[in-house]
């Protein structure tokens, strides 16, 4: 982009100096517009990735604990327990558990902290 300027062409050449210039900003915008979409895209697929391990993680739990309330269940059997109120008594625990939990979190958005 070489602009020469003569003493008989000053207007053409400040004609083309003003052109050159919008060229200019109008390229700088449209990468500095792909600049940000490859930006975002790459946040988004971190975030993609990670959100894939926080939910493996989460049923990898969820079966952790399933397989932990068979235990006691089982636990509770072998002391001699019939197995259907050994599974209605861990059954009734955990719903409880859970009201409880729930009604907390519930109440924690009420209080305001002092």
């Amino acid at each position: 982009m070489s602009l020469e300027l003569t003493p008989g062409r000053k207007d053409r050449s400040i004609k083309r100096l003003v052109s050159n210039v919008q060229e200019d900003a109008s390229l700088l915008v449209r990468q500095e517009i792909a600049l940000a979409k490859a930006e975002l895209k790459e946040k988004a697929q971190r975030v993609a990735k990670q959100a894939g391990f926080f939910g493996a993680a989460g049923v990898l739990g969820y079966t952790g604990l399933l397989i932990l309330f068979a235990a006691l269940i089982l636990g509770i059997i072998a002391l001699g327990v019939a197995a259907w109120l050994a599974t209605l008594g861990v059954g009734i625990v955990v719903m409880v558990g859970t009201f409880v939990l729930v009604q907390r979190a519930r109440n924690a958005g009420k209080s305001s902290p002092q």
